[in-house]
């Protein structure tokens, strides 16, 4: 009986919930679009071109085209038509659920494991920074890797979904009696049995439970190789009598930080989904309760599309200072003195002014705007 009430008020709650889904994705899909494209242009500028930063920026990619696709599902299946607008519509807009199912799980799953290579590689420089040495090469050269294997794990679940036509009254009882003559376009699994087992269990393994485990031991050996190495330059300042530059510690602490950040929410968005698919590998009747968290789990994906964006501005100043030289007027950021260059090198060089009259240019001392990580 208790289970019989706990299914009613989920039903009562995915469907109240349902009904505002779409407008509350779809103004969220239009802000994650955009900050990908800011964060993709920001880490393109010379201050930013290092390795570690172009796997953000193919993260940063791979969210957009997540987010691209929810925003047109969202737009027709939740806004345009109710939450359920498979009856007496045309095949296209079923086919174009599973497109959108299977280039946003492939896309986003490609983001989540590239978040866990950057783990990975920022572990290896903080903790050998001048044994191994990691060039855009590699990056280039893991990133193919990794997106072609996703895709050859995909195969089974690409598989898997196609349309069937059934009977309204199969589907709507409440809408439609057996005499109906309407039609539903339905996305159903087309062969069940092993294939779908395999499938599931390597969304659930492969796709959201190592992913999730790899980034908490590598976030782990992050932060116990930062506290690591604060010890050692604070046992060296003490002995020697030397104060050191700490900026470096600085920004490898506050890349640290937000790489828990992302690890903490990826946890809390991946590692139910992932126990839940290996349910349904066991059980199918999983499915309907999968089903029914369905938007909040979309939700929550669109969230973690663009949480990194937040991070990113409220972390880094540099990060603000290109942006803000990137898409703001010149003559905003100089009626609100915005700064747009970072003066914590000291021993640069810059041009300046030597006179208003003339406009002739003189070499001073100023800033070098090297390539750093985020």
């Amino acid at each position: 009986m208790l289970s019989n009430i706990s299914s009613g008020v989920l039903d009562r709650l995915t469907q109240n919930y349902a009904q505002v889904h779409g407008r509350i994705v779809f103004p969220l899909t239009i802000f994650g679009i955009l900050t990908s494209i800011v964060t993709i242009a920001v880490l393109n500028q010379k201050t930013f071109r290092t390795p570690t930063n172009l796997i953000l920026q193919h993260v940063a990619f791979f969210d957009t085209i997540v987010l691209i696709s929810y925003h047109i599902f969202s737009l027709y299946f939740y806004i345009i038509h109710e939450p359920n607008p498979f009856v007496g519509q045309s095949i296209f807009w079923p086919r174009f659920a599973i497109f959108h199912s299977i280039v946003g799980l492939t896309a986003h799953t490609i983001a989540l494991w590239l978040t866990c290579l950057l783990a990975i590689i920022r572990y290896i420089i903080i903790s050998k920074p001048k044994k191994i040495v990691v060039s855009f090469t590699h990056v280039t050269i893991l990133t193919w890797i990794f997106v072609l294997t996703i895709c050859l794990l995909m195969i089974p679940n690409y598989l898997l979904w196609s349309v069937v036509s059934q009977p309204a009254h199969k589907y709507f009882p409440q809408k439609y009696n057996e005499n109906s003559t309407e039609t539903v376009f339905w996305v159903s699994s087309t062969t069940g049995g092993p294939l779908e087992r395999i499938s599931f269990g390597i969304l659930a393994i492969c796709f959201k439970i190592l992913p999730v485990f790899i980034l908490i031991v590598f976030s782990v050996l992050l932060i116990l190789n930062i506290h690591h190495a604060r010890r050692l330059r604070e046992r060296l300042r003490r002995y020697s009598g030397v104060s050191s530059s700490s900026s470096r510690l600085k920004r490898e602490l506050r890349t640290t930080t937000m790489l828990v950040f992302i690890t903490l929410f990826t946890v809390l968005v991946e590692f139910p989904q992932g126990l839940l698919f290996i349910a349904i590998g066991i059980d199918k009747d999983f499915f309907v309760l999968y089903s029914k968290l369905g938007d909040i789990w979309d939700i929550t994906s669109i969230g973690s599309s663009f949480i990194t964006f937040v991070m990113y501005c409220s972390m880094s100043q540099q990060f603000r200072m290109e942006m803000y030289e990137l898409i703001l007027p010149k003559c905003l950021t100089t009626v609100f003195n915005i700064k747009t260059h970072n003066n914590d090198i000291p021993n640069g060089i810059s041009l300046q002014h030597r006179s208003t009259i003339t406009h002739t240019m003189v070499i001073s001392p100023g800033t070098i705007r090297t390539p750093h990580d985020l």
